[in-house]
């Protein structure tokens, strides 16, 4: 393998015209899927590498007079090539690419799993634009590994080889562990170099920009850096691969069955746990849970209380008459299965929104979240789409956030305790700016309150809200406000945040996005 490694580096090195065409190939091929990405970064993956396998591969017959004799001058014969071979080049580059897609995209999802598993029972956290971004790059850098493995095949069809033969040349190399592991081992090698650049790029970006525009730009220069890497290093794969075969030409094996058997079923199984383990969103336990117990401070108390219950399963019910007008608002986090739902019944009418990993139903979205959608329709009156939406709500979700939807902010007064029985502590808030700060989450101006008190009930024993009431009647500026809500908080594992009726079945598109959103 040394040798062939030495053979291959010595014609791209030496060899100006064979690396000049393989850098032009593979730069048009990257910006290619730079473009389609654009579009859609599906279109990206599922685009077969037409144009690189054609113009690569018709020239490879030169590379390999290169390769085998280095003093000698080769002819070109790319077009009597490309006009012999083109056909069933096309044909490798179709049924290839799809093979190696499926390869890439088992891969992505084992290897996914197993690294967020041990980040989960560590305790952290993926970021939303890891969990969205990842699959497209993990797939993508799988299926690029995954043409190692389609290289022999491509090799017998540039010889002249029938495809019914070139088909299982592939299979039959798997018989080969030496060459199949250094094969896998230098295209993960090209992945993991031009992940580090596109790393650098985006460290060196956070730390020089500040804004979301300048951000951009850092995305878009690591994207530039990673194109032009990968297709520097693909000029030297090249003719690395081409030694390669030009090595083992005239070698002949038989199909390992047993051993191709044995990998498929080992394969199958760990994806089909991995995908199980993705599609139910099981995760590792993080471990025995910190002490429920509350501070003695009332307004610590109510903190610490809010913090935890906004960090676990909860349904919060809002009730309010307001002049004269019942509404009912009602925000289900069921953060054990990634589910967001939530519905306001006012004046006869009810709206609702949900999020899980697979679907956006009535939320806008932005244009940083919509190229990702996998589909869209409208039920029910309203828009879902699939998309890992869960994420991006459980960003800029926050308990206590929102005009009477979410409860009463902590940290705008001083409360005191008012009573404490039967495992219940009852927490009032009573100073009128603060209640109107806690309410609307900003100070209230020339404020004239009549009525200002907020009780709030936490549970001693879990440490958690469990209940309350506001009542706020004052006039600020020139604006009467007049509050009477009440609020009923559950948490734990009765909280279900179930998939409305009207968005049906799932379709495709979100069970794509529940099966790679992890």
């Amino acid at each position: 393998m040394l040798a062939v490694l030495r053979a291959g580096l010595r014609v791209a090195l030496n060899r100006q015209r064979v690396f000049g065409l393989s850098v032009g190939v593979l730069l048009f091929e990257g910006l290619v899927r730079v473009a389609l990405a654009a579009l859609h970064p599906v279109l990206s993956l599922l685009c077969p590498p037409l144009v690189s396998l054609l113009a690569l591969g018709s020239a490879a017959p030169t590379v390999r007079t290169a390769v085998v004799a280095p003093e000698a001058t080769p002819d070109w014969t790319v077009r009597s090539t490309l006009r012999e071979r083109g056909a069933r080049l096309c044909a490798v580059a179709v049924s290839g690419h799809l093979v190696s897609l499926a390869l890439g995209a088992a891969g992505f999802l084992v290897v996914d799993t197993a690294l967020r598993a041990v980040i989960y029972a560590a305790g952290g956290t993926v970021p939303t634009a890891v969990v969205v971004l990842t699959p497209f790059a993990g797939v993508a850098a799988g299926t690029f590994v995954a043409w190692g493995l389609i290289a022999p095949t491509v090799a017998r069809v540039v010889s002249g080889t029938g495809l019914g033969d070139a088909a299982t040349a592939s299979v039959r190399a798997i018989g080969d562990r030496r060459r199949t592991s250094r094969v896998l081992c230098l295209h993960a090698a090209c992945v993991l170099v031009a992940a580090g650049a596109f790393g650098v790029c985006l460290v060196l970006g956070s730390d020089r920009y500040a804004t979301q525009e300048a951000a951009v730009v850092a995305l878009l220069v690591g994207v530039a850096v990673t194109t032009v890497t990968l297709t520097i290093l693909g000029a030297f794969v090249y003719p690395i691969h081409v030694a390669l075969a030009a090595e083992r030409a005239d070698e002949t094996q038989t199909v390992p069955v047993r051993r191709v058997a044995l990998a498929a079923v080992l394969v199958a199984g760990l994806v089909v746990g991995a995908a199980a383990i993705r599609v139910t969103d099981a995760r590792p336990s993080t471990g025995p849970s910190a002490s429920a117990s509350l501070p003695g401070d009332a307004t610590d108390a109510y903190a610490t209380a809010l913090d935890r219950t906004a960090s676990e399963d909860h349904r919060v019910v809002v009730r309010e008459v307001r002049d004269g007008e019942r509404s009912v608002s009602t925000t289900v986090l069921e953060r054990s299965a990634r589910r967001y739902l939530t519905a306001r019944r006012s004046d006869g009418r009810t709206s609702v929104g949900y999020a899980d990993s697979g679907v956006s139903y009535n939320f806008g979205g932005s244009s940083g979240v919509l190229p990702y959608a996998a589909s869209e329709r409208r039920v029910g009156g309203g828009v879902a789409r699939a998309l890992p939406y869960y994420w991006y709500v459980r960003d800029e979700y926050s308990l206590s956030r929102g005009i009477g939807y979410g409860l009463p902010e902590s940290r705008t007064g001083r409360w005191t305790t008012v009573a404490a029985e039967n495992g219940t502590r009852t927490l009032e808030l009573a100073d009128g700016p603060a209640v109107f700060a806690a309410l609307y989450d900003a100070p209230a101006e020339n404020g004239r309150y009549e009525t200002a008190v907020i009780r709030m009930r936490v549970d001693t024993d879990r440490g958690v809200v469990v209940g309350g009431r506001t009542r706020l009647n004052a006039t600020v500026g020139e604006r009467r406000v007049i509050r009477n809500v009440s609020y009923a908080v559950e948490t734990g594992d009765g909280v279900d945040a179930r998939r409305p009726s009207v968005l049906g079945p799932r379709s495709v598109g979100e069970w794509t996005w529940d099966l790679f959103a992890y």
